[in-house]
């Protein structure tokens, strides 16, 4: 997980935590929304080819604690590396 400290507001002196979360903390189960996909341009095209695209809903299938991942996404069932699971930040589909 990563965490980013932002400023919200001109005027507000509060400082707020934002969570980024990606496909590859998920747990088995669990879904959430592609809010973005961040690689270089060669994998980013790969991934979306096989269906990662912003806005798609994505679940996670198989989440085993080491080696590849299975995801669905609409009718598709993908196994993805982690390295590029953890590429595609994501939202909570709740």
């Amino acid at each position: 997980m990563r965490y980013i400290l932002t400023r919200i507001g001109a005027g507000n002196k509060g400082i707020t935590l934002n969570i980024m979360v990606n496909l590859s903390d998920l747990a088995a189960g669990e879904r959430a929304f592609i809010t973005g996909i961040h690689a270089p341009d060669i994998t980013r095209q790969r991934l979306q080819s096989m269906g990662l695209r912003t806005g798609r809903e994505a679940e996670v299938i198989r989440s085993p604690r080491l080696g590849p991942m299975q995801i669905r996404i609409g009718s598709v069932h993908l196994i993805m590396r982690r390295c590029d699971a953890a590429r595609v930040s994501i939202a909570s589909s709740q």
